[in-house]
């Protein structure tokens, strides 16, 4: 369907280096275009001084050398020549990049200009303030701007603006989330056997919108075990909580496992749990692996795509945020309720099935690109 297609897609980061949700959507969408017989380049920033080209799943990737890293934004000088040399049909940006928005200007490529909108920029506001005109008219140019849901736009100050030019693509995920081998579901028998049940699991990076202190708060009340997976600066910070809240024999801070432990350690938990606490968790792709897996959810009622994937009642219980007791209540409610548990988890693995599959959102990326391209 795409053969002779040439896309440039230009991100933060490519996996295995800081793996996260974006990065996640990012490899995914690649490897399924290249299969689908596009061809298929990534840009993106490296986490040192030389760059790298190296191909991954029929994918060009090519890592620009990186300087260091200023408000969660890597300084890559060689990103505009860069961009300039890799031409394509179409140039995918995935957002926030300020970094990719700059280096696009001073490029001037001649592709079509797709962008993925993941989130608004939250944190840094002064900053925003002065990058909001380029990023206003970068926007401007492109033919579509994607986003993962009809919240984004809903809670967007820029892109309410801009909604003539936006389309709703959902995220995917990969279907061995709900095909796990026998070795995993043993693994899966082995996490139980050494931690107990029940047991809660968060899985992300440790930062600071995602709300864990209200998680640790909450296990004070909460007859089980959380298993907390990931790495980020917050991981002392939530250390000293832990120590403080007198849970550390409920709260076990696993660092990052292995991808295959990752997934039988969703198998082996009772409940998912996802306490953020700013609009920066525009969407929670973890929700969608817990949900392939039949684990129900609870997550907090963000102005974010988060309650939007996670339907109250349906895959999942919805708290407000940084609300401990609601928290607690809601795990002990799941916990103490076995039939509600699979209910809502079989709702959440149907959803995933039928919407938020890997498959779809690359199918729907092609009718994009088609429709772009002309």
């Amino acid at each position: 369907m795409l053969k002779g297609i040439t896309v440039l897609q230009i991100g933060k980061y490519y996996p295995p280096q800081k793996y996260g949700g974006m990065e996640t959507v990012l490899s995914l969408l690649c490897s399924g275009l290249a299969r689908a017989g596009a061809e298929v380049t990534a840009l993106v920033s490296n986490r040192g001084p030389g760059t790298t080209v190296e191909n991954i799943d029929g994918v060009k990737v090519v890592r620009a050398g990186s300087i260091g890293e200023v408000l969660s934004t890597s300084l890559c000088p060689g990103m505009p020549l860069l961009i300039k040399r890799l031409q394509a049909d179409i140039l995918h940006i995935h957002l926030p990049n300020p970094l990719a928005v700059l280096s696009y200007f001073l490029a001037l490529p001649k592709g079509k200009l797709v962008v993925s909108y993941h989130s608004d920029i939250v944190r840094q506001s002064r900053v925003y303030r002065l990058y909001r005109p380029l990023l206003r008219r970068f926007l401007e140019k492109a033919e579509r701007i994607v986003v993962a849901t009809p919240c984004h736009i809903r809670y967007s100050p820029l892109l309410t603006q801009l909604k003539e030019k936006c389309v709703v693509v959902p995220f995917g995920i990969d279907r061995k989330w709900s095909t796990p081998s026998k070795h995993v579901l043993r693994k899966a028998c082995q996490v139980k056997e050494r931690y107990g049940v029940p047991l809660i699991l968060f899985v992300g990076r440790l930062v600071y919108y995602k709300g864990l202190e209200y998680l640790i708060e909450a296990m004070k009340q909460i007859d089980g075990k959380a298993l907390i997976i990931g790495t980020g600066p917050s991981e002392k910070k939530l250390k000293r909580t832990i120590q403080r809240a007198q849970v550390r024999d409920k709260v076990q801070l696993l660092g990052q496992v292995e991808e295959e432990d990752l997934l039988a350690h969703y198998y082996a938990c009772d409940v998912f749990v996802l306490p953020s606490v700013e609009q920066s968790e525009a969407f929670g792709i973890v929700q969608l692996e817990a949900m392939a897996c039949g684990k129900p959810v609870v997550s907090t009622n963000l102005r974010s795509g988060v309650p939007y994937v996670n339907r109250h009642g349906i895959t999942g219980l919805v708290v407000e945020p940084r609300d401990p007791q609601s928290l607690a209540d809601a795990v002990n409610l799941l916990l103490k309720d076995r039939g509600l548990r699979e209910r809502l988890g079989e709702h959440g693995r149907e959803q995933v099935r039928t919407r938020y599959c890997a498959d779809r959102m690359v199918e729907e990326y092609f009718v994009l690109y088609e429709e772009v391209l002309g």
